[in-house]
């Protein structure tokens, strides 16, 4: 194995220890967000209900779209 493949696997490795932190703060900010919709659900709180409701979708599809855009990057294949 050349220096140079090595550096390479060692960058990779860099990069998937910042996506798996990047995974678990997504993970605890939507789990904040799943507790504050118990939270209105509880209060019956519908308007707070439905705009934290659509923060999560929303959260969830950024969140889907940049963990896809990270595998495009370390694979090198960009659609």
């Amino acid at each position: 194995m050349t220096q140079e493949e090595i550096d390479d696997m060692e960058r990779y490795m860099d990069r998937f220890a910042s996506l798996r932190d990047s995974e678990r703060a997504w993970l605890d900010d939507e789990h904040e967000l799943e507790m504050m919709i118990e939270t209105a659900e509880a209060a019956r709180d519908d308007i707070a209900l439905n705009i934290l409701r659509a923060r999560l979708r929303t959260m969830r599809l950024v969140h889907e779209h940049c963990i896809r855009h990270d595998i495009h990057h370390l694979r090198g294949t960009h659609p």
